[in-house]
């Protein structure tokens, strides 16, 4: 009985504090940034790099016409470099182990990557749609 008290009370309440902390100030990545996707055909993740250049806000812009690139801009940008695996743990791997060069630089950066990715791959596994967050 306590067990169901406490995930009727601990699940919205860590929901509140991540929705919360989602909208924090974050500093971006200057070495560019991640689109993850599933693909349910291949039972993959994938996990796109794209460069970007930072203007003075912070923001990140488009090199060609210097617009800020917004989260619901369609991306017109081709990926640096592609990243593919089954698991979470396969695909982060890949981005931080080994000799580098790696394509990201923040601490907080990695963090996300590493939380999405494992969110993505339990769509994958539950055959749910992945929004990145």
């Amino acid at each position: 009985m306590k067990n169901i008290d406490l995930q009727k009370d601990l699940i919205p309440s860590i929901k509140l504090l991540d929705d919360k902390l989602s909208k924090r100030q974050i500093d971006l990545d200057p070495k560019g940034y991640f689109l993850i996707k599933i693909e349910p055909l291949t039972n993959e993740l994938i996990l796109e790099h794209y460069l970007n250049n930072i203007d003075q806000k912070g923001r990140a812009i488009d090199p060609e016409s210097g617009e800020p690139i917004s989260c619901k801009t369609k991306n017109r940008n081709q990926p640096s470099n592609i990243y593919r695996g089954k698991s979470a743990k396969q695909v982060g791997i890949q981005i931080s182990e080994g000799h580098g060069p790696f394509p990201i630089s923040c601490l907080d950066h990695a963090i996300y990557i590493g939380r999405e990715l494992q969110r993505a791959e339990q769509c994958l596994t539950s055959g749910k749609e992945y929004i990145q967050d």
